[in-house]
């Protein structure tokens, strides 16, 4: 269900298709319709993709590493 995408400046990670709706509809925590004509419902967050805080933090300690030496 993953579609990449590359081009000289960078790559995307992402979802195609449906699952791209649903994906998104989970990681903005947005409203939909539980099933089609059906009632709508509020999603919490959950996050599919991203960084932690922690992990951003660890990137750019390896990447700060990686530069100095």
């Amino acid at each position: 269900f993953f579609k990449v995408e590359t081009d000289g400046n960078g790559l995307s990670i992402g979802f195609a298709g449906r699952i791209a709706r649903l994906a998104r509809i989970h990681q903005e925590g947005l409203q939909s319709e539980i099933e089609a004509g059906g009632p709508v419902y509020q999603y919490p967050v959950r996050q599919l993709l991203g960084f932690s805080q922690a992990e951003r933090e660890m990137i750019r300690d390896k990447l700060l590493d990686h530069i100095t030496k």
